[in-house]
């Protein structure tokens, strides 16, 4: 039976995850979140809509993308670029003092010398920018810790970050497996190609399908059953593309603080249904609809995907992980001696 939520894992130590601080005004973290971006916008937004001068043409900020944003940036008309930028700077202002409310409120924190940023917003120009913003600020004020973002696609990082959680010995003699990523508004399934006489080597690994379910926009919210049902089939699809080699392994990246038995606890609010239900263990339920084919490994959604970056920290002691997506993902990592 495989152990979900493992604090010790292959070369490093997850010190901390899912870390939650909250004032008067709520949880801290999601004042630099997607949606927290997105919301600055729009209320940068307001007058200029209400005086006629708005760069995205009075498009609602909720029908924007990334990539609108972007282009707004790179237009070559300074006024877009002077709004985007407004955006950017208080939104990187916002996370500084989320990375210094962690430094002061936890131990672990204290010690991170290096953050990879992953997560939607980083995804796009103007996250990078605000990303390498977010950085000056605190070297600005003496706080020796570089944010970087993460290397590889967000869309697949907490799929291949997934190798990272079983033993090396389990891989070997694989080169393929099947691996989830839950999040705020969409699942994702992917078929991994790795090596397999080095499976931990992130480098050599590469995703070769992918399907993705956005069950936010679908009209009517899923259940929670109905959303294990469809993943389960999502699976299924991604088997039939696998070859013989194929690991009789899944692992599963979510949201939320992820118990030994499988069950999860706080963080689990954005998914559709009620996921921290007791008697809820997504591994087992997910297993029964595949017929219990596969041994299933569960983690939280911002441990796995700062897996990904594992290879890049070897230099740093303690690194951790920021996901900027439907909320604000985090943890913080150990590389034991010797780790590689």
């Amino acid at each position: 039976m495989m152990t979900h939520g493992r604090p010790t894992l292959p070369h490093l130590e997850i010190s901390s995850y899912s870390l939650t601080l909250k004032d008067r005004s709520g949880f801290i973290g999601d004042r630099a979140s997607s949606r927290a971006f997105f919301g600055i916008l729009d209320e940068l937004r307001e007058p200029l809509c209400e005086a006629g001068t708005d760069p995205f043409n009075n498009i609602a900020t909720e029908d924007l993308t990334l990539n609108d944003i972007d282009a707004a940036w790179d237009s070559g008309d300074v006024f877009a670029a002077g709004v985007v930028f407004s955006a950017v700077e208080e939104f990187a202002q916002r996370l500084a003092r989320v990375v210094r409310s962690y430094r002061l409120s936890d131990e672990h924190w204290a010690r991170v010398r290096r953050i990879a940023v992953g997560g939607g917003l980083r995804d796009s120009r103007i996250g990078e920018i605000a990303i390498g913003r977010t950085t000056a600020i605190l070297r600005f004020e003496g706080i020796a810790i570089d944010l970087v973002p993460i290397t590889q696609d967000p869309d697949e990082a907490a799929l291949v970050g997934g190798l990272r959680l079983v033993e090396e010995d389990q891989l070997c003699g694989f080169s393929q497996m099947l691996a989830v990523d839950i999040g705020g508004s969409s699942i994702r399934a992917g078929l991994i190609e790795f090596s397999p006489d080095t499976p931990h080597d992130i480098t050599a690994a590469s995703v070769i399908a992918l399907d993705q379910w956005k069950y936010s926009d679908e009209e009517a919210e899923p259940s929670r059953d109905d959303a294990v049902e469809r993943l389960a089939r999502m699976l299924g699809e991604l088997q039939k593309q696998a070859d013989k080699n194929l690991a009789p392994l899944i692992t599963l990246a979510c949201p939320g603080r992820v118990l030994e038995d499988g069950s999860i606890r706080e963080g689990a609010q954005n998914l559709p249904g009620d996921w921290e239900a007791c008697d809820f263990r997504l591994p087992e339920a997910l297993s029964q609809h595949l017929g219990n084919r596969f041994d299933i490994v569960m983690h939280n959604d911002a441990v796995v995907q700062g897996l990904s970056e594992a290879d890049q920290m070897h230099e740093t002691e303690v690194w951790a992980v920021i996901t900027i997506g439907t909320g604000l993902g985090n943890a913080v990592y150990l590389n034991r001696p010797g780790s590689s």
